[in-house]
């Protein structure tokens, strides 16, 4: 009879102790939720493999949340257990402070939001508490109608028309950009789309007939954007750098607050924009029309002249 090696043995056990704690994660799971609590008490280490991550993406497609929310929420998960925390209240607490010292609220609201969402997956009833953030009554990264122009002009001059039919999208449109990857020239030419927006909710987005036009005979079959959100996101940074623009406005979210506030400049119609922006709460709506840092101070120069 052969004798194993010891360092095979050690391997063999090492593969046997990861599929039984496998095992146990999916036959817990479905038990009551104190009894997987109890299981992680006891446990000193959750082993975080990428089919426990594709599983909690599944869940989490399942709930209707976007694809941009699913990826963040998923690296934040993995940066926790980089950084060696349990799942359990205290080192939750403890992970909490040390991030605020380390990074900026949002940041910090932004893990917190994951982590929530991955307790909730868990069946864990904690959940940890987001920290209140004043949002300011102007922005510093407002896109601007000169920079839009420049930005156009400059793709035609170098007959970059697939970037040129992007950006004519995203302006001209207001949909977020996991929105407007749904968009096909099909859909540009018959003059609307209806989406699965956030929170799963289905709407319907009206093209005007001077995009149609303009984009006509410049934009390829198939999508209108090919790429992923991040690559989205690099190239207009690219884009920003290449023709002198200035970065910060230069970002996909940029160009929808760009829409809502040419739009509520036009018709003054706060309902009618929520409609078109998809927005469940009008608060939500208002935020897209705040003044820049400029515009508050030009503004103030002009009321106070006393």
């Amino acid at each position: 009879m052969k004798i194993l090696p010891p360092l095979l043995i050690v391997k063999l056990l090492y593969i046997l102790s990861i599929f039984c704690s496998l095992s146990r994660i999916a036959t817990i799971r479905h038990e009551s939720p104190s009894s997987f609590k109890r299981w992680l008490k006891d446990d000193t280490f959750l082993m975080i493999t990428e089919e426990e991550m594709k599983r909690f993406k599944r869940w989490m497609k399942g709930k209707g949340l976007s694809a941009a929310t699913i990826e963040t929420y998923i690296a934040s998960v993995r940066y926790y257990h980089q950084q060696g925390y349990k799942i359990e209240t205290a080192s939750l607490c403890q992970w909490k402070e040390e991030e605020i010292r380390r990074v900026s609220a949002g940041t910090v609201n932004l893990r917190v939001h994951a982590l929530n969402k991955y307790s909730e997956y868990l069946r864990l009833r904690f959940r940890l508490k987001p920290l209140k953030v004043d949002i300011p009554d102007y922005i510093d990264d407002e896109l601007t109608l000169p920079m839009y122009q420049k930005l156009l002009s400059s793709l035609l001059d170098d007959g970059d028309y697939e970037w040129y039919c992007i950006i004519k999208l995203l302006a001209c449109s207001g949909m977020r950009i996991s929105e407007a990857m749904q968009v096909q020239d099909r859909h540009i030419k018959q003059g609307y789309i209806d989406i699965i927006g956030k929170g799963s909710k289905l709407r319907r987005v009206w093209f005007s007939s001077s995009l149609r036009k303009d984009l006509e005979g410049k934009m390829e079959e198939g999508f209108i954007i090919r790429h992923n959100q991040r690559f989205v996101r690099n190239r207009l940074h690219q884009l920003a750098e290449k023709y002198h623009l200035p970065k910060r406005p230069m970002h996909p979210h940029a160009f929808r607050a760009f829409f809502a506030r040419r739009v509520y400049e036009k018709t003054k119609d706060l309902q009618l924009l929520q409609r078109l922006l998809g927005h469940a709460s009008i608060k939500t709506t208002m935020r897209y029309l705040r003044k820049s840092s400029k515009g508050m101070r030009r503004r103030i120069s002009q009321i106070v002249t006393w």
